[in-house]
């Protein structure tokens, strides 16, 4: 059995992607996107999710672990202090 990646949100993620959620100006897919990080940081499983928010657990599974991977990314260059970013950088994270 395949096991969902965990993500923990910074407070400054949590409350771009809150906002992201809530947008009425946001484009439909940032704010599906947005929805299914924020449900999967709050533990729900991807089955689940996918019901909630009327798509695809494939949908669901790709955005959480394309999340977690920049979220890793993100961190490994902020290790290196010669690829450090800045918090702004991360903030305005894009799910291209």
């Amino acid at each position: 059995m395949r096991v969902a990646c965990e993500i923990t949100l910074t407070d400054a993620e949590l409350q771009t992607l809150t906002r992201w959620s809530r947008g009425r100006s946001t484009p439909a897919r940032m704010v599906l996107r947005a929805k299914i990080v924020l449900l999967s940081a709050a533990g729900r499983l991807n089955k689940d999710i996918a019901v909630e928010l009327a798509t695809a657990r494939k949908t669901v599974a790709h955005w959480r672990n394309r999340f977690v991977q920049k979220q890793r990314s993100a961190e490994c260059r902020q290790i290196a202090p010669s690829n450090a970013i800045s918090n702004a950088d991360f903030i305005v994270f894009k799910f291209n």
